[in-house]
């Protein structure tokens, strides 16, 4: 179960570096392939599990020398490597759509915050600003998944 569990979480890691090569090449990938937020749900498949998981070794609050013991060094390296990416893509998310989010309104592409209207965009910049949006999502969701899989993959278990 921990392998189907860890190749899951892999074929989610892919797909969501694969979406997030596209958007920050400016494609609005969920117009193309509207599934792809699907990948959003996929998480809880192999998050949920890793969490039951690793609380029956490691207990309910362990501590970051406890997962780092729990992984290779390698493995703990690059999942440190991808947290400190999706954190500064977050930030980067946020500063590039001024904390909104694009919509169409009476035919117009505009850029609102909490139904508040920030400014008016043209179709490029609505088209930019959708591909940023799933980029800020598909940040998180290589964290989401690659934290699954190190563990299931790679994790030691106690005899």
């Amino acid at each position: 179960m921990n392998r189907f569990l860890g190749f899951a979480a892999l074929t989610g890691f892919v797909l969501a570096a694969v979406a997030h090569v596209f958007a920050l090449a400016g494609v609005n990938v969920a117009e193309h392939v509207p599934f792809v937020w699907l990948l959003h749900v996929g998480i809880f498949g192999v998050f949920v599990p890793f969490v039951f998981s690793s609380r029956k070794i490691l207990g309910k609050r362990p501590s970051l020398a406890d997962m780092r013991a729990l992984v290779p060094g390698p493995v703990f390296a690059v999942g440190v490597a991808v947290f400190i990416y999706a954190m500064v893509n977050f930030a980067l998310f946020i500063a590039a759509t001024q904390g909104g989010n694009p919509a169409i309104e009476a035919g117009q592409y505009v850029l609102k915050n909490h139904g508040r209207l920030i400014r008016e965009l043209s179709f490029a910049e609505y088209e930019a600003l959708r591909a940023n949006e799933l980029r800020g999502f598909s940040g998180h969701w290589l964290f989401l998944y690659f934290v699954p899989f190190a563990y299931f993959m790679f994790g030691k278990r106690p005899m």
